[in-house]
């Protein structure tokens, strides 16, 4: 029987794989497979914390809010996320939320932008499957990625 992290892990490359196949499917439909694909990748991303979590503490928490999952990290799992280089080297993380009155702030550091990306993308799987009932919705899929890429890393090394 398979340990509890790697059924997470399974299913969240599926998920992850389900996005690539929606984004790589013919153009002609691309806008109608954008919230399939949009579900798939923030629901990814909600399972790979759930995985980390799993690792990191013996248990997998409830919920979708990206944000609050990756805070209820231990400190030193999310710093070893943040530092990862997909975060680090990624041109989202001179972004930020540039209404966040502390944007224009000195004390303003690259943890705050990945923080508020982190907030962006929070309740994306909530928001996308529920698409037809908001006007206009984004989602910073090339941050959610990167933050796939470091979440699953920091998984790898903390399992070893």
């Amino acid at each position: 029987m398979q340990p509890e992290h790697w059924k997470i892990r399974v299913q969240a490359d599926e998920f992850l794989k389900a996005y690539h196949v929606l984004k790589n499917s013919d153009h002609s439909t691309t806008l109608m497979v954008a919230t399939p694909g949009v579900v798939c990748l923030a629901f990814a991303v909600e399972l790979y914390l759930k995985e980390l979590h799993v690792i990191a503490t013996g248990k997998s928490p409830r919920g979708h809010n990206i944000y609050k999952l990756f805070a209820a990290l231990p400190s030193d799992v999310r710093q070893a996320v943040f530092a990862h280089k997909s975060i680090s080297d990624n041109p989202f993380m001179m972004r930020g939320d540039i209404f966040n009155v502390g944007f224009h702030s000195q004390t303003y550091t690259a943890y705050d932008r990945f923080t508020d990306q982190m907030k962006e993308i929070s309740d994306g799987f909530e928001k996308w499957r529920y698409s037809y009932e908001v006007q206009t919705l984004t989602y910073q899929s090339s941050f959610a990625l990167a933050l796939i890429t470091a979440v699953a890393s920091t998984s790898d090394s903390k399992r070893i």
